[in-house]
């Protein structure tokens, strides 16, 4: 039996949570920043994973092209509007006293961060299951 393919599906999908705790880390390190007057606000970013390759497959063919279909973690702006707060003390308040915040949710970021961590470690179990199965198959078998 091949191994390898487990270890390969294991290790794509661990790739994908770990961008998925980068991305939210570096969302809710930028949750309180202010864009200067004249530049560009910070945008909040979002992880996207596809197949690496499209198409309609159906079931069988997923399974003959297991490692072909792996998924690929794009990192792309959100497109979260901005969050206005009121604070016309602050030095960077508009005219009408209101300062413009990323849209950054700091619960939706921890809940991808707790979520991320849960699937990585899934991930990580079944790699340790199927290096244990490769290890069994070799004592059986030797």
């Amino acid at each position: 039996m091949d191994y390898s393919k487990a270890f390969a599906i294991s290790a794509a999908g661990m790739d994908v949570e770990r961008r998925r705790l980068d991305v939210a880390a570096v969302n809710l390190a930028n949750a309180q920043t202010i864009a200067a007057n004249g530049s560009q606000a910070y945008q909040p970013l979002q992880v996207v994973a596809r197949a690496a390759q499209a198409g309609a497959l159906d079931f069988d063919q997923m399974v003959e092209r297991g490692l072909d279909m792996m998924p690929v973690a794009l990192v792309e702006p959100s497109g979260a509007a901005p969050r206005s707060v009121y604070d016309p003390s602050h030095p960077q308040a508009d005219e009408r006293g209101f300062v413009s915040y990323p849209g950054v949710d700091t619960a939706t970021e921890m809940v991808t961060i707790m979520s991320a961590m849960r699937s990585y470690e899934a991930n990580v179990a079944a790699m340790t299951a199927a290096r244990a199965m490769a290890l069994k198959a070799l004592d059986i078998g030797g």
